[in-house]
């Protein structure tokens, strides 16, 4: 295999004979009669390249693996559908299957003294249960998650509250952020938090909301040289990070940042240059420093300017991002992983239009009209270039141009909701008619159309060739369910189509029952539950 991404220090792990997810993979599997080796890595991912450099480095290991297993390596970007039904609790994860695909065991990072154990005794444990592992692994994927439409009644403010109750029972008061651990952002969670408080007046959602970005963009969880995020804090009060940058991550916050920087100005408004007075950061006035040196951050480093797109990441390196800036002039910046994924991209050009609206309202319109046209551009691109046959984007972009991946329902939510936000940014600042509603609505009746399951919701893929090992097993994911019923939603106003909003309902109706299981994963379901039972609220802290 040759598209594949190793560690960027020196290792072995390309000597292991890493096989594609391919139909031809899983019929050599089954014609050696050898169990799967399955690696979900990511560029990004530190683990996954200390573990090319110590355990897939290892002469044995190679040796084994080779000789008693079929090797395959997914990247995690590229495959979130397989990801999404292997995945053992981080990156990496090594999981061992049957030459059908099903699950033996599994576990994320293996030393290379724990992975010489594992592979003598997967391999010895696969040759003497055959029999029992295929008829447990038939039963396994026979069953299937069932789904039981609630009531509209139970579509109700209590799984508003529910949901915020969970994020205020993990909420630290001392760092902000949730849970005492290690501290990812949580972008979704904190845009719920500053729609309820819109709508609200709760003053602890603010303080949640505040003590929480503030903290982030003050400490280590934040680059105050290059600008930009890091993706996850090792410690509780975010001072240490692991370094790595994500095009996805920076989606989410800016979007946050935009929009809590115009908390108190009302969105339908006309850029004009009274408004520019009319300024929330004045209450957080290192909302504004850390929303423009982010955006910069992603339009320097991530945003190519030839096609709009943007990079999935950026690597993690302590060593470069511990220097000041002249001393970093001299190192070699961490390697940027120039492919673009559609669903990454599209949500970023959808929180450029946030960003554009937040330097209007600070008076800066040459910046805001810069990054909203920025942002159209890549949504222009991706219309012409990545749509396939049945109208849906393709999913991965590489730097030579070549496009694949189809089918996924990701991409095609997060190009919808980047779609209404051109729209919306549109009609904030009178610039006329433009295409992207026309485009919104295609869109997403190409996606109801594909993905929509019979008994209400979305599956996560299109069965376009391939239905190997789990991705047979249909997944509706409440984030994206969330996201997408949440667009509809904003569709049925726009247009007053009673279509999308009836779609919508069917779609909360799936997890009335389940949202609770989600923990914060299920802020996206519980931001579409608001706009479904209040659209259009609008009040002195602004609209939803």
């Amino acid at each position: 295999m040759t598209d594949l991404h190793f560690s960027p220090r020196p290792n072995r792990a390309h000597e292991i004979h890493w096989k594609e997810w391919s139909p031809d993979t899983f019929a050599r599997a089954k014609s050696e009669d050898k169990p799967i080796l399955l690696a979900i890595s990511a560029v990004w991912c530190h683990w996954c390249h200390v573990m090319d450099e110590t355990t897939y480095s290892d002469d044995a290991v190679i040796a084994k693996i080779n000789d008693r297993f079929i090797p395959i390596r997914v990247d995690n970007d590229v495959r979130p559908d397989i990801n999404a039904r292997y995945n053992m609790g981080g990156w990496p994860t090594t999981a061992f299957l049957t030459p059908e695909g099903a699950t033996i065991t599994g576990a994320t990072y293996l030393s290379a003294d724990q992975m010489h154990r594992a592979l003598d005794e997967i391999a010895q444990f696969y040759a003497a249960n055959k029999l029992q592992i295929s008829e447990r692994s038939r039963e396994l994927r026979e069953r299937r998650v069932t789904y039981t439409l609630g009531s509209r009644d139970a579509l109700a403010l209590s799984i508003i509250e529910h949901v915020l109750a969970q994020l205020k029972r993990a909420y630290d008061p001392v760092h902000g952020g949730f849970g005492n651990n290690q501290k990812f952002p949580q972008p979704e969670a904190l845009a719920l938090l500053l729609q309820e408080y819109r709508v609200t007046g709760d003053a602890q959602l603010l303080d949640m909301l505040t003590t929480t970005l503030h903290n982030m963009a003050s400490g280590g969880m934040y680059d105050h040289v290059e600008g930009g995020f890091f993706r996850y804090s090792t410690t509780p009060d975010w001072s240490i990070p692991h370094f790595e940058k994500m095009a996805e991550d920076h989606a989410g916050l800016l979007r946050v940042l935009a929009d809590f920087a115009t908390l108190g100005t009302d969105s339908k408004l006309k850029l004009t240059a009274d408004d520019a007075h009319r300024v929330a950061s004045e209450h957080n006035p290192w909302i504004a420093g850390t929303l423009r040196s982010a955006t910069e951050y992603v339009r320097t480093v991530l945003r190519d300017p030839q096609t709009g797109f943007f990079a999935g990441s950026q690597d993690a390196d302590e060593a470069y991002f511990a220097k000041p800036l002249e001393e970093r002039r001299a190192m070699q910046a961490p390697f940027v992983d120039r492919r673009s994924y559609s669903d990454w991209t599209a949500s970023l050009a959808g929180a450029f239009f946030a960003v554009a609206r937040a330097f209007g309202y600070a008076g800066d319109f040459a910046m805001a009209e810069r990054v909203a046209t920025e942002a159209q551009e890549t949504l222009d691109t991706m219309y012409t270039k990545l749509r396939d046959s049945d109208g849906l984007l393709y999913h991965l972009t590489s730097p030579s141009g070549n496009i694949s991946v189809q089918g996924l329902f990701g991409d095609q939510v997060a190009y919808v909701r980047a779609l209404l936000d051109a729209h919306d940014y549109a009609e904030h600042v009178s610039a006329g008619e433009t295409p992207f509603l026309k485009r919104a609505v295609a869109h997403a009746e190409a996606t109801i159309a594909h993905f929509a399951a019979p008994d209400g919701g979305f599956y996560d893929r299109v069965a376009i060739a391939e239905q190997l090992g789990n991705l047979a097993i249909p997944d509706r994911p409440i984030v994206d369910n969330g996201l997408f019923a949440e667009a509809l939603l904003r569709l049925a106003m726009i247009t007053g189509e009673q279509r999308f909003h009836d779609t919508a309902e069917r779609t909360l109706l799936v997890y009335t029952q389940t949202y609770e299981k989600a923990g914060s994963f299920a802020a996206t379901y519980a931001r579409a539950v608001r706009r479904y039972l209040t659209p259009g609220l609008c009040t002195e802290r602004g609209c939803i």
